[in-house]
């Protein structure tokens, strides 16, 4: 049977320190029942109550407890036990907003002046495909690993989103300039560098998603390096991108259609980034028309 480190792996967890930490929220849960001569085969709900209340008396904050929900919830799924978790958080936590949105034509800006490195291997080939998605249709990393090829309608300019856990399936337009470069790369040099029995679009990375991970994460470095030294535009994080077209979907198409396009399954996952563009808003009045 796979590790539970493997399973989290498979489910989208970033390796490394992501799953490490999981599984140090996991350890304190199974001493805990060890403790009351319990198993995780044998917990029923109330412990689970009770071990939130031991938590709660060793100070841990609602993040903390509701991290470590996550994780017990999972360890469930792992085990393919009924999940007394799966449901289970602390209420009252503030949901961070977007910051530092950027501008459609900041946008357009930072795709247009990217430079892929040559020297990376088959990842060049695609880096700017992926940014594209990034900015144009607000993909995260986890949504790279199902797209396949089958998923594309190039001469509709639509690609499809299967469901995820936390997303819905939908279908996405493509920009013109996105389309070109997508068939140039499938007629070019997908047939060169994908797994022969791989139908992802971005294989072999998205096969493994270590590789993927990688490529994301050098492909951050150089946007953020490239987009200060030629637009003098600082982006501290990737998402940065993401979240931008799903404001600017948010005050273009409304909420409904934003919900839709970022996979959103709950309305108030769009509003989110409406409160975010009315509080940029607000600063830039007070900036540049501050009250007397």
């Amino acid at each position: 049977m796979e590790s539970f480190s493997d399973y989290l792996i498979q489910t989208g967890i970033t390796p490394g320190m992501y799953v490490n930490r999981m599984n140090n929220l996991l350890k304190p849960y199974l001493d805990w029942l060890n403790t009351k001569q319990l198993s995780i085969e044998t917990a029923h709900y109330k412990h689970l109550m009770d071990f939130i209340g031991h938590l709660q008396k060793e100070g841990k904050s609602k993040f903390h407890i509701n991290r470590t929900l996550q994780t017990i919830s999972h360890y469930y799924q792992y085990k393919q036990l009924p999940n007394i978790a799966q449901t289970t958080r602390l209420r009252g936590l503030p949901r961070s907003q977007p910051q530092n949105l950027l501008s459609e034509e900041e946008l357009s800006s930072i795709y247009e002046h990217y430079e892929p490195e040559e020297t990376k291997g088959y990842y060049h080939h695609t880096d700017k495909i992926i940014l594209g998605m990034v900015i144009y249709q607000a993909l995260d990393m986890r949504e790279f690993m199902g797209i396949e090829t089958g998923h594309l309608q190039l001469e509709k300019g639509l690609m499809y989103l299967g469901e995820r856990k936390q997303k819905q399936e939908r279908y996405v337009p493509l920009k013109a300039n996105q389309v070109l470069s997508i068939h140039t790369f499938i007629l070019q040099m997908r047939k060169i560098l994908a797994n022969p029995e791989s139908e992802k679009l971005f294989s072999p990375q998205a096969d493994d998603y270590s590789l993927l991970h990688w490529q994301f994460k050098q492909l951050s470095k150089k946007v953020k390096q490239q987009v200060k030294e030629k637009l003098d535009i600082e982006i501290r994080k990737i998402s940065q991108l993401r979240q931008s077209r799903i404001a600017i979907w948010v005050k273009e198409e409304g909420l409904r259609k934003a919900q839709y396009l970022a996979g959103f399954r709950k309305v108030s996952s769009a509003e989110r980034y409406q409160k975010a563009s009315l509080e940029d808003l607000k600063k830039q009045v007070q900036e540049y028309h501050p009250l007397k």
